[in-house]
């Protein structure tokens, strides 16, 4: 895994708690207007016995609610209901201990303060006609406990919730990283395939240079033993020389591209084998070059391909910058390459068959470094180098 899902990590922290308290917010608005509901419905059952005078409103609206309440599993489980029951006229019936004083002074409506055993049934059952006729009015407030079984469990899943997340993010960045790991090392076997058969090509060409040697050698011999048929040997001995020269010229480009491949898989394997390395090489690098090169400034992208580069090509690319920092002018450039704002002020530089290095003289009498890769690497560095 290339790195650690950190900010991933922080949200899977504190999102569950903001999760939690907006739950609990909208859960205590959802619980409110449902109990509401159900309340106007509950307080008031038995209208035959009240209007017959056998127990007041308060009576029956406090057995009720008690029962309800007894009763209720989401009470059970930590919702704390605060009921408040009073009449049109304020006059508090619900919970008993209150008192309002209009309704205790409004004695001559018919409303009577005496305990219910002194009055009679049919005053009981007027007064209690008169409240229902007016209507009841319900105020309910509910909160959700903290540390509660309602609250916990919705904490733990949101915290499990979380949990599940930075699970399934870790484990597709580890299958994503053996997957990569895997495709390099298909590539190196693929590329150490074909400098096997590059190397036994060579082998070949070399072969074939050792019997044009010999052939030409012989040829020469013959050439000073005999007195006739001299054009017809010089003709022959033209033919094997541009015979030999081909078989050089082959001999040249195998010879490249088996270091071609052999830059390719040391690239590829110091990738694999060596990635947690490099942080520290870069910075290493960077300190010692600013150190010995006064008159070189190189950029974080120069920097980070030196150090990617295989050791022998890190010697040839320092000697290229040593060379630069006494005098770019001793450097021989291979061509111009464009930079931002179109201008050809950037010159490329060939190092160890496919190095290659580009740098940039500036107004203050400094080279600038700019990028330093291999053939593999060149789209990108150009590409760096037109935006930079």
């Amino acid at each position: 895994m290339k790195s650690f899902p950190f900010r991933i990590l922080f949200l899977c922290i504190f999102l569950p708690p903001i999760f939690y308290l907006v739950t609990i917010i909208i859960l205590e608005g959802y619980l409110q207007q449902r109990e509401t509901s159900k309340l106007n419905h509950l307080i008031i059952q038995d209208h035959e016995a009240l209007y017959e005078g056998r127990y007041t409103v308060k009576e029956e609206i406090k057995r009720n609610l008690e029962a309800y309440l007894t009763q209720s599993l989401i009470y059970r489980l930590g919702v704390s209901m605060n009921i408040l029951v009073k009449t049109s006229d304020d006059r508090i019936l619900y919970p008993a201990q209150f008192r309002n004083e209009y309704s205790e002074s409004n004695t001559s409506e018919g409303f009577s303060t005496l305990p219910t055993h002194e009055l009679h049934y049919t005053e009981i059952a007027v007064e209690n006609y008169e409240i229902l006729n007016k209507g009841l009015l319900v105020l309910l407030d509910i909160q959700i406990k903290h540390n509660s079984w309602i609250s916990n469990s919705i904490l733990v899943l949101y915290i499990f919730a979380a949990a599940l997340v930075l699970q399934r993010i870790i484990k597709n960045r580890i299958q994503e990283a053996e997957k990569e790991e895997e495709d390099q090392k298909r590539i190196i076997h693929r590329l150490s395939v074909e400098l096997a058969g590059a190397e036994a090509k060579l082998q070949d060409e070399e072969d074939k240079e050792k019997r044009f040697k010999q052939k030409i050698h012989e040829l020469n011999r013959d050439k000073n033993g005999l007195t006739t048929d001299i054009d017809e040997l010089l003709e022959e001995m033209e033919k094997m020389e541009k015979g030999l020269e081909a078989h050089m010229e082959d001999k040249r480009r195998t010879e490249q591209e088996i270091a071609r491949l052999k830059e390719e898989i040391d690239l590829l394997r110091d990738k694999v084998q060596r990635p947690n390395k490099r942080k520290g090489k870069t910075s290493s690098f960077e300190k010692r070059f600013r150190i010995l090169y006064k008159n070189l400034e190189f950029t974080d992208r120069a920097i980070e391909g030196f150090t990617a580069l295989p050791d022998s090509f890190q010697l040839k690319a320092e000697e290229i910058i040593f060379r630069l920092n006494e005098n770019h002018s001793m450097i021989p450039v291979k061509r111009k390459v464009f930079g931002k704002g179109g201008k050809m002020n950037i010159l490329e530089v060939d190092f160890s068959y496919s190095g290659r290095l580009y740098f940039q003289k500036d107004t203050q009498s400094k080279t600038r470094i700019m990028a330093i890769g291999t053939k593999n690497t060149q789209n990108q560095d150009l590409a760096f180098l037109v935006h930079e």
